[in-house]
């Protein structure tokens, strides 16, 4: 059965983390910032993380022991929940009452303002119809009755993503929480397969507990000259890691004229700069868009500046302006 969607959309969001890019570090090998720049939970940037995943969450409720259904708006992602398939933290089978909420990122601005950055962001501005169609993230939660987290039984779970094709490279990621940067989602590769749907038209995959996903393929670029890179801002100091996060967007090597996005994740305090990890540099020769997003005082601020990427190349956003949530999105999707 399809299930009604909740009018309370928020009703279950969980903390959202930003993505940083699929590197193969451990959450514990990223250099420690100063205690008044460490990430919080409630820090002002990851407070507008949440606010956008909350306002563009859809939620439904169903009897664990019938199971259901919940499709997102944009009918290209489909959860799929068999009865008697799910159970507590206990380990004990579920019968009661279920809350499952479910954000998709299928919008540069949704990656970005839904703090969960990934390598593959495909928007209507691609021309593929505006949904996830290649690859996409998204973040699906179940709760019972009592606010327990529920997992699944293997394969009681199936989420269904639309594509045109299915690309055998695609496989599975999910977001681990760092470990002294608490707001950062480090996508972590997972054994459990990507497998075609009827004629190649989905990507499915078994889910297992609450957590952000994401279907995609590492960007490999045999050939290319890569570099380290960093970003300053000009102006007030105000505006610092605590509110403000850096992305860089970028054609893949691989797909000409599609977009990718990566965090900036990590800081130096004094200079002020943020720069990548050591496993997301940038292909020289490339062109790249470097945006700022900061929450300060109730007010979003954004910048910008683009470039041709460079050896160790330090790139200065020279103005932040204040803007409005719905000129940031039409900016983002313009990318």
């Amino acid at each position: 059965m399809r299930l009604v969607k909740l009018t309370v959309a928020a009703l279950c969001v969980g903390m959202t983390f930003v993505a940083c890019e699929k590197d193969k570090l451990s959450a514990r090998s990223k250099k420690p910032v100063s205690a008044t720049e460490t990430e919080k939970a409630d820090d002002p940037i990851s407070k507008l993380f949440r606010s956008y995943v909350a306002q563009n969450t859809v939620s439904a409720q169903f009897n664990a022991l019938n199971g259901g259904e919940l499709i997102n708006p944009g009918g290209n992602v489909r959860v799929s929940i068999d009865g008697s398939a799910l159970t507590r933290p206990d380990g004990t089978l579920e019968t009661g009452q279920v809350t499952i909420s479910m954000f998709v990122a299928d919008e540069l601005s949704d990656n970005a303002l839904g703090g969960m950055p990934t390598q593959s962001a495909f928007g209507s501005q691609q021309d593929f119809g505006g949904g996830i169609v290649t690859a996409g993230s998204m973040r699906i939660e179940m709760f019972n009755a009592q606010g327990e987290a529920l997992q699944a039984l293997d394969g009681g779970v199936v989420v269904n993503v639309a594509t045109s094709q299915f690309n055998p490279e695609m496989t599975l990621w999910i977001g681990e929480a760092s470990v002294n940067q608490p707001r950062d989602n480090v996508w972590v590769s997972v054994p459990d397969p990507v497998t075609p749907g009827a004629n190649g038209q989905s990507y499915n995959f078994n889910w297992s507990r609450n957590a952000n996903y994401n279907i995609d393929m590492r960007n490999l670029c045999p050939g290319l000259q890569l570099t380290d890179h960093k970003v300053t801002i000009s102006g007030s100091a105000a505006f610092n890691r605590t509110n403000t996060q850096i992305y860089v967007v970028l054609e893949p090597c691989t797909q000409q004229g599609q977009k990718i996005i990566f965090s900036l994740d990590m800081y130096n305090a004094t200079p002020r700069w943020w720069f990548a990890n050591p496993n997301a540099k940038l292909p020289i020769g490339y062109q790249v868009t470097y945006v700022a997003i900061t929450s300060y005082n109730n007010q979003l601020f954004y910048g910008n500046a683009t470039t041709i990427v460079t050896p160790n190349m330090t790139t200065n956003i020279p103005v932040m302006m204040p803007t409005t949530m719905a000129a940031l999105m039409a900016y983002l999707n313009s990318l």
